[in-house]
C-alpha cells in the first residue's frame, strides 16, 4: 500500500496520528512564512532552526506510525 494511502486511513482512524500531521502542517505554514522574510533576526533564525526541528520530530513521530501499520497482518 502507498504511502500516502496510509496516511489517510491514519487520519481517519487514528486520532494521535491526526494531531501529528496536523501540527506538522501547521509547523510548515510557519516554516514557509519564515523562509519568505529576507531580513530576520537572530531571535528568528532560531525560532526558524526550532521549527524545523519540531517538524523533523513530528514526522519521525508520523513515519514510526506509519511502519507499525504496514507490519499489521493482513
Amino acid at each position: 500500500m502507498q504511502e500516502q494511502r496510509i496516511k489517510e486511513i491514519l487520519i481517519e482512524r487514528d486520532s494521535e496520528f491526526k494531531m501529528l500531521f496536523v501540527k506538522h502542517q501547521e509547523l510548515e505554514e510557519q516554516l514557509q512564512r519564515s523562509l519568505l522574510k529576507r531580513q530576520k533576526s537572530d531571535e528568528e533564525r532560531v525560532a526558524e532552526k526550532n521549527l524545523k526541528k519540531e517538524k523533523l520530530r513530528l514526522k519521525d513521530a508520523m513515519q514510526k506510525r506509519i511502519d507499525a501499520f504496514r507490519r499489521q497482518p493482513g
